[in-house]
């Protein structure tokens, strides 16, 4: 059975906007590809491992090319837990905010753990190469201002990140649902724009596989 990983980095639950599309989305993925298995990762219910200096450690051993060993070998079973669910997904549903222009710190947080040497990618004639190539990802994104105008892009900066670290070990099929502008606006205008994203995530989500 195939798996989407719905990851979640938003706190707010019912209340998130982000959540509210996301729904929609999931709704019509449910109707259009029954077969699937969902799993839901909330990053702020679900305890993460620190990244302490003997995570960091362990990091520098594999990088080396050598293989865990004593204690880093213990140290890093929670790190191979989380990369293990994420690389057991055959796609991805990412649900993040924008908070101060980026990603939330739970969901960097995330992105630090999975991303490591010989579980997500190595070098090959010293260029990073990714395991999880022809994996898709949808990311939806609810912000609070309107960052599609050429001059606003620079400020964004969730999808540049996004698009950088996902497609550093192999994930380069992205799509983005950006559900903008949210805050300063009428509330008519708010209900649009969340209508209009619900629209989009429905017909993303039943022509994504």
């Amino acid at each position: 059975m195939k798996k989407l990983l719905h990851v979640i980095a938003s706190p707010r639950g019912e209340k998130s906007r982000t959540l509210m599309v996301a729904s929609a989305f999931l709704s019509q993925f449910r109707q259009s590809h029954p077969e699937w298995l969902i799993d839901e990762f909330n990053l702020f219910h679900e305890p993460l491992p620190p990244l302490t200096a003997r995570h960091v450690d362990g990091k520098y051993v594999l990088l080396g090319g050598k293989d865990l060993y004593g204690g880093l070998r213990e140290t890093w079973e929670e790190i191979e837990q989380q990369i293990e669910r994420f690389k057991s997904a055959d796609a991805y549903l990412v649900s993040t905010p924008m908070w101060n222009f980026g990603i939330p710190y739970i969901l960097k947080q995330y992105i630090d753990i999975l991303v490591q040497p010989r579980y997500l990618f190595h070098y090959v004639k010293g260029r990073p190469e990714g395991f999880l190539k022809g994996r898709r990802m949808v990311v939806i994104s609810s912000r609070g201002g309107n960052y599609a105008a050429p001059e606003d892009l620079l400020s964004d900066h969730v999808e540049p990140h996004l698009r950088t670290a996902f497609g550093f070990v192999g994930i380069t099929d992205i799509e983005f649902i950006k559900v903008e502008p949210l805050d300063g606006v009428p509330a008519k205008a708010v209900r649009e724009t969340l209508e209009a994203a619900r629209r989009k995530a429905r017909e993303v989500a039943e022509r994504m596989i």
